[in-house]
């Protein structure tokens, strides 16, 4: 018998929609170009509607930003994190130029887009990017677009050039201390409060404050800048050398060196600038304005002058450029990584004089001739093993080899030990009684001085003061009423002596007695933050006469300073004082073991600052102490 089955027909399954998406952008926010992107907006939201296989997944629009960089299109990185997501399929786009006029970016952006399976339709120039010749033509088109953008930028500039000499002037910066640009009148309107300030500040440079003084006064008087943040001293220089305080206006201080990446660099002469004199009315008349340019150029003859390896030499471990050092009688050219904080670098450091007969022998000149080395040579570059090459302006490139160091014949035993000193194990720490060693000064003059071993010992914290070697010769002749120090009396005689910690030493003799030389000796490599109210208008100046003033450095350490130093035309030869050494002496002075300001009110009248540091103390109940300064 047959055997009939029944054949259901099939169910046609409907087709995934595609989830659609669409990009704009225009590169001005003028009121033209936003009904465009309106526009845009409107039309690409109703087509990817209208098509019953797409489903709408939002229109995404920048405004007044230019292609040429994708990271600061908020927009278009919301879409790529969409995409990453999986929330659109295809991406509509009226142009190559509006989804970006740089040729390496976007290129980059349709091939991730292509690995993520992520479709991109351009309406003009009819390209789907997943096509086969999608690329290709997208390579070509794009390069177009973005020479397109720099000749719009080069027309821009020239409009622009234009301008400033047809005199129209136009500002850089309409927020300005002691300014307010007038958007009718088209402008500078002074402010008279900030406008003192301003004076105030230029008066103060004339005098030859300094800038981070005169930012520090700036701040202690609660004047702010126009954003209402404390100045500092590189604000304080860039007003300063502003000159449209003097009623004038310089353009074309910098420019845009190229369109794609951006880059703004300082003019030094490749374009014209553009001075236009007497464009507003002035904060600082002409005399003042011609007295700060004599004492900017007063001040930048004074500063250090430039080397000829200046910015010549640079590093191949690290790519920075070398800095000059002086190093007891001869300079040091070494990386300038290695003052950077956390920052190692091991390449190699030459002297000054070593570099002058390499170069000198390059060049084939007897002596180091500076104007055959500026011609000539136009860049060196220090490799890790010590060698130089040397790059010339005609192209060519020479290295120089570092020679081997020379081998040093082992002295032998005898001669590797220290010769002892009469004080060895003779001097200890009142402090942490440790032994005191010996050491050679790094300064110029080389001196040999004795210091707390403790202070070598990783860990360990001592602050007992080092003394001289003469020092405590000269201390001790006077101690013991000899002339001159003699090494056989004072084995006969001194079984040891003890640094405390005031700097004072005692002197422990054979015979069991203890004669003391009593001092204070200040410790200056140790600096504490103190800011003591009650030295106000107590300390004069023994030089010129004036009252010292505080000022704070580095925004902790505070010291005092003559007050005839930041006037002009003053020879003064005051000392500054830091405020902690004074409480210190003061403390001292008063036999007391620390500083009190009430005590310190009772009894001190005055502090007289002598020429050497010493400090003349004068009590209100009459008679005078001195501390002399060691």
């Amino acid at each position: 018998m047959k055997k009939i089955s029944r054949i259901a027909p099939a169910v046609p399954t409907l087709p995934k929609r595609k989830k659609v998406a669409a990009y704009a952008r225009v590169s001005r926010d003028t009121e033209r170009l936003m009904n465009s992107v309106s526009a845009q907006i409107s039309y690409y939201s109703s087509l990817i509607q209208g098509n019953p296989e797409w489903e709408y997944a939002g229109v995404y629009a920048d405004c007044g930003i230019s292609g040429t960089d994708i990271s600061k299109r908020d927009e278009f990185i919301r879409m790529l994190a969409d995409c990453e997501a999986g929330k659109i399929d295809i991406i509509l786009c009226k142009s190559i130029s509006r989804f970006a006029r740089n040729t390496v970016d976007l290129l980059e952006t349709v091939r991730h887009l292509k690995e993520l399976g992520i479709e991109v339709r351009f309406e003009k120039e009819h390209i789907n990017s997943l096509s086969e010749d999608g690329e290709l033509m997208l390579s070509l088109l794009a390069s177009f677009a973005q020479e397109e953008s720099r000749s719009i930028s080069e027309n821009c500039k020239w409009g622009i050039r234009k301008r400033f000499q047809s005199g129209e002037i136009g500002v850089a910066n309409k927020h300005l201390l002691g300014y307010r640009y007038d958007e009718d009148q088209e402008k500078y309107i002074i402010i008279p409060k900030e406008a003192e300030a301003v004076r105030w500040m230029f008066q103060m440079y004339i005098d030859g404050v300094s800038f981070r003084c005169i930012a520090e006064s700036m701040n202690q008087a609660g004047i702010r800048s126009v954003l209402g943040n404390e100045f500092q001293e590189g604000s304080v220089r860039q007003l300063i050398f502003n000159e449209v305080y003097a009623g004038d206006i310089r353009r074309q201080k910098c420019y845009m060196a190229d369109p794609i990446t951006k880059t703004k660099v300082k003019n030094n002469g490749e374009l014209p600038q553009y001075y236009m004199a007497d464009c507003h009315e002035a904060i600082i008349d002409r005399e003042t304005y011609a007295k700060v340019q004599a004492e900017m150029g007063r001040r930048e003859a004074m500063q250090n002058p430039t080397y000829p390896f200046t910015r010549r030499i640079k590093c191949g471990a690290c790519g920075m450029f070398f800095t000059r050092r002086i190093c007891k009688v001869d300079a040091k050219w070494f990386c300038r990584s290695k003052k950077e904080v956390g920052m190692t670098c091991k390449s190699h450091n030459y002297l000054e004089s070593e570099l002058y007969k390499i170069f000198a022998e390059m060049l084939g000149t007897d002596t180091f001739d500076n104007k055959v080395f500026e011609t000539s040579i136009k860049e060196i570059i220090s490799m890790p093993d010590g060698s130089l090459e040397v790059k010339f302006f005609d192209g060519t490139t020479k290295i120089w080899n570092m020679p081997p160091p020379p081998q040093k014949k082992p002295k032998p035993k005898s001669e590797r030990k220290r010769p002892k000193h009469i004080f060895d194990g003779k001097i200890f720490c009142g402090q942490c009684g440790r032994r005191y060693g010996r050491a050679v000064s790094e300064s110029i003059d080389r001196h040999l001085y004795w210091y707390c071993r403790a202070k070598s010992n990783h860990g360990v914290t001592c602050d007992s003061v080092n003394y001289p070697d003469s020092e405590i010769k000269e201390i001790f002749c006077s101690i013991m009423g000899q002339e001159t120090f003699d090494e056989g009396y004072f084995l006969k005689t001194v079984e040891r002596m003890v640094v405390q910690k005031t700097g004072s030493i005692d002197f422990h003799l054979k015979d069991g007695t203890v004669k003391t030389y009593e001092t204070l000796k200040l410790r200056n490599s140790i600096h504490r933050t103190t800011s003591t109210d009650e030295f106000i208008g107590k300390i004069k100046c023994a030089s010129c006469g004036n009252l010292y003033h505080r000022y704070t450095a580095y925004g902790k350490y505070v010291y005092w300073r003559c007050s005839g130093k930041s006037k002009a035309r003053t020879e003064c030869c005051g000392k500054d004082l830091a405020d902690f050494n004074i409480r210190k002496v003061s403390a001292y002075i008063m036999g007391a073991d620390e500083f009190d300001g009430t005590e310190f009110e009772k009894q001190i009248k005055g502090i007289t600052a002598l020429e050497d540091g010493s400090l003349v103390y004068e009590f209100k109940e009459g008679g005078t102490k001195r501390w002399q300064r060691t």
